[in-house]
């Protein structure tokens, strides 16, 4: 799937010139991009600028609609609602800080941003906010580096695929037995999958409900996912190769792809 959606996108480049909503809306395909505004983020691009330098966050709680933040100068505070790619942000206010011009002249722009935003579209470590399909906001999840490694295991009679992850390196196997081979990971791949981790309550990991349990009879793949972070080990229930439960399943999934993509 993963390069079937380059392929298009190359194509995309190639045939024409796609503009950023065009190349990100066709992303939105990809399995392995979570499509939820949840936790807190960097923005860094704001109307086609480089903010980065003024510390500009935003904070979404998905359970409430509540949005806080950091807008340049002051705090800020709101609602929102976002259902199926779209985006509208409300009832916003702001703590009453004095600052310096450049600092003003920002954080008016972002507040106009939010408020003009009416769609949202993703990317695999965050997400971009438009209006009239024109990009305003661009923002990369911040993620905790407290997750150290990260494995995966399927096995039956006839199949059997392993690896371990870290910020480092890729570990894997596709034979029992079989001598381990490693290469470097990419550190925006281990970035992206760090991003997912922070979706996953890793203490509920042992009480999740496979969806299916075919390898209980008819010797598909029993799998597994562990994830040690904080010191500590962590290990899912086992499920059904390419079927795990709801709640890791975009990880799983990506796993899953990068195996398929160096077998």
């Amino acid at each position: 799937m993963k390069s079937i959606l380059l392929f298009g996108m190359m194509t995309l480049r190639c045939c024409w010139d796609p503009s950023e909503y065009q190349l990100m809306q066709y992303a939105q395909n990809d399995d392995a991009i979570l499509k939820t505004l949840d936790g807190k983020y960097e923005i860094h691009q704001l109307l086609n600028e480089d903010v980065s330098e003024f510390g500009l966050n935003i904070k979404f709680d998905s359970k409430e609609n509540k949005v806080t933040g950091f807008s340049g100068c002051n705090r800020f505070f709101g609602s929102y609602v976002s259902e199926n790619g779209s985006l509208k942000f409300s009832d916003l206010g702001t703590t009453r800080m004095l600052c310096s011009d450049d600092k003003n002249n920002i954080e008016t722009k972002f507040l106009k941003a939010l408020d003009k935003a009416d769609t949202v579209l993703f990317s695999e470590n965050g997400f971009t906010a438009f209006a009239n399909k024109k990009p305003l906001i661009s923002a990369t999840k911040r993620v905790e580096e407290n997750v150290m490694s990260i494995e995966y295991y399927a096995s039956s009679r006839g199949r059997y695929r392993y690896v371990e992850i870290n910020k480092d390196s890729i570990s894997f196997s596709k034979k029992r037995g079989e001598k381990i081979t490693n290469m470097p990971c990419d550190k925006a791949y281990w970035g992206s999958l760090l991003v997912l981790c922070n979706t996953i309550d890793f203490e509920n990991m042992a009480n999740l409900e496979a969806p299916s349990k075919s390898f209980q009879f008819d010797g598909a793949p029993l799998a597994r996912l562990k994830i040690i972070a904080n010191g500590e080990t962590f290990e899912s229930v086992p499920f059904d190769h390419y079927n795990p439960p709801k709640e890791v399943a975009v990880l799983v999934n990506k796993i899953v792809s990068l195996m398929e993509n160096i077998e």
